[in-house]
C-alpha cells in the first residue's frame, strides 16, 4: 500500500511538473490576437462605410453624348429626374411631370443608376409627340426595378415645346 501511495504521489508530481508550453500553444491562435481584431474591425468598417458612402456618391447618369435631337432631350430629362430623386427635391421632380400625369409624387427610393435602357421610340400623335423607353434601374438598396417611361412633347406649344414626363409604369 505504501508503494502504491508513493507511485500515485510521484505520478501526480510528474503531471504537475510537465512542460506547460504544449497547453499554451494549443490555446494560442495562429494569428496574433491584435491582427485578427484589426481584420474584423476593418471588415465591419468596410461594411458600415458602404451604406454611409452610398449617401454621398451621386447617381451614375446616362451618357448624353450617345444621343442627338429629341432623344438627347429625353435623356437629359431622365438625368434631371435621377438628380432630383437623389437630392430628394420633390418640387423639382414634380416640375418634370405633366400635370395630367397619374404620377402624384416622388419615389422615396433613390436611383443609383440606369442599368439598361431600350431604344427611345418617338411617335407622332394627333396633339403631341410621344416618347417611350423601357429602363431597368438600380435602386439605392441594390434592388433592380424595371419600368416604362412615357414622355410627351405637346404640338400646341410650337417651337417652345419641351419634353415632359407623362407617366412612369
Amino acid at each position: 500500500m505504501k508503494k502504491l501511495t508513493i507511485m500515485l504521489g510521484l505520478f501526480l508530481f510528474l503531471i504537475a511538473c510537465q512542460d506547460k508550453t504544449n497547453h499554451e500553444d494549443a490555446q494560442k491562435p495562429t494569428e496574433p490576437v491584435s491582427e485578427s481584431v484589426t481584420a474584423e474591425e476593418t471588415q465591419k468598417k468596410g461594411e458600415g462605410l458602404t451604406s454611409e458612402e452610398d449617401e454621398d456618391i451621386p447617381p451614375v447618369y446616362i451618357d448624353e453624348t450617345k444621343y442627338t435631337g429629341d432623344e438627347l432631350e429625353i435623356v437629359k430629362l431622365m438625368n434631371t429626374r435621377l438628380r432630383y430623386l437623389w437630392e430628394e427635391d420633390e418640387k423639382g421632380y414634380m416640375s418634370l411631370i405633366d400635370p395630367q400625369s397619374p404620377v402624384s409624387g416622388m419615389s422615396r427610393t433613390k436611383v443609383r443608376k440606369v442599368i439598361s435602357m431600350s431604344d427611345i421610340t418617338i411617335q407622332e400623335q394627333k396633339k403631341l409627340y410621344e416618347g417611350v423607353v423601357e429602363v431597368t434601374e438600380l435602386k439605392e438598396n441594390d434592388v433592380e426595378s424595371s419600368s416604362i417611361m412615357v414622355f410627351w412633347k405637346k404640338k400646341e406649344d410650337g417651337d417652345s415645346a419641351q419634353w415632359i414626363i407623362a407617366d412612369i409604369d
